[in-house]
């Protein structure tokens, strides 16, 4: 009995983040993401595993249209941020760095990671003409909306 109770308690330890981390679509709203982009967007939830995804796109989900995707990846942060550096050199134009966004943050193309503290959080933004200033509001409503991140 005692070992069970033990493997319960480990289990919840480790697993416990994944179930008490909110959502995705919980942190940024789509009508959140609405005011970001400009354009009544629906939101929808993809959560599996250790991730939370959610997609942001007008009902009629137009060519052009305000389009945005926000995933955080829970303790990915690191390993993201080393994947992403192996593959600037191969990439090299189509990758640069951003200020002030977490602890660190590259873009690929339309693709921002970013770092915060052991978290990874992906966002991809289409549709609009700023997408670096629609980062940042995303971002600072996810930052202020998650418990403050531990830098490694």
């Amino acid at each position: 009995m005692r070992i069970v109770l033990a493997v319960m308690i480990v289990t919840g330890l480790v697993s416990g983040r994944a179930f008490a981390a909110p959502t995705a679509c919980e942190l940024v709203s789509a009508a959140d993401m609405s005011t970001v982009l400009g354009s009544a967007v629906d939101a929808v939830a993809d959560d599996r595993g250790g991730q939370t995804k959610c997609t942001y796109e007008t009902s009629g989900g137009e060519l052009g249209a305000p389009y945005a995707e926000v995933q955080l990846n829970w303790g990915d942060g690191d390993a993201g941020m080393k994947g992403a550096g192996i593959m600037e050199s191969e990439l090299g134009p189509a990758m640069g760095h951003l200020a002030g966004l977490g602890d660190q943050a590259t873009t690929v193309g339309p693709m921002i990671l970013i770092r915060r503290g052991d978290d990874l959080i992906t966002l991809v933004i289409s549709g609009i003409a700023d997408n670096t200033n629609a980062a940042k509001r995303i971002y600072s409503l996810i930052d202020a909306r998650l418990p403050k991140a531990t830098t490694p």
